[in-house]
């Protein structure tokens, strides 16, 4: 199943975090986009539309920062699988940036592509 949303305005990305959330088995959500195309922006909203209260920063540094139920990555600079990070993924929604750099054994994930045009941002969500 795919969707396409366009937005232009940054509060619109609660629309997309619940679209996102309503789906039930979904192991990860997988952000595809350039550099300052939103994806640690969304993944701000999905935290609060998860009642996370905590504020959410961009995990580059890090590689992985954990929330409740929140596991959140930046694949960027990693290279391989996530067999390291898999203890941590249990009852949590892993949320990866830069997904292309690394391989996963999702069965259940929704892959979001993030495409910047002129002052909007297009999001292409399939389900899998």
């Amino acid at each position: 199943m795919r969707k396409l949303f366009t937005i232009n305005k940054k509060e619109e990305l609660s629309i997309i975090a619940k679209y996102l959330l309503s789906f039930e088995n979904i192991e990860a959500i997988l952000l595809n986009g350039e550099m300052g195309s939103g994806k640690t922006t969304l993944t701000t909203y999905l935290a609060k539309e998860m009642g996370i209260q905590q504020t959410i920063i961009s995990p580059t540094f890090n590689g992985m920062l954990i929330y409740p139920n929140l596991v959140h990555i930046d694949a960027y600079k990693l290279r391989g699988d996530l067999e390291a990070f898999e203890d941590y993924f249990e009852d949590s929604i892993v949320v990866i940036e830069w997904p292309e750099k690394i391989n996963h054994s999702f069965k259940h994930y929704i892959n979001v592509n993030i495409v910047m045009k002129d002052n909007n941002r297009i999001f292409e969500i399939e389900v899998i």
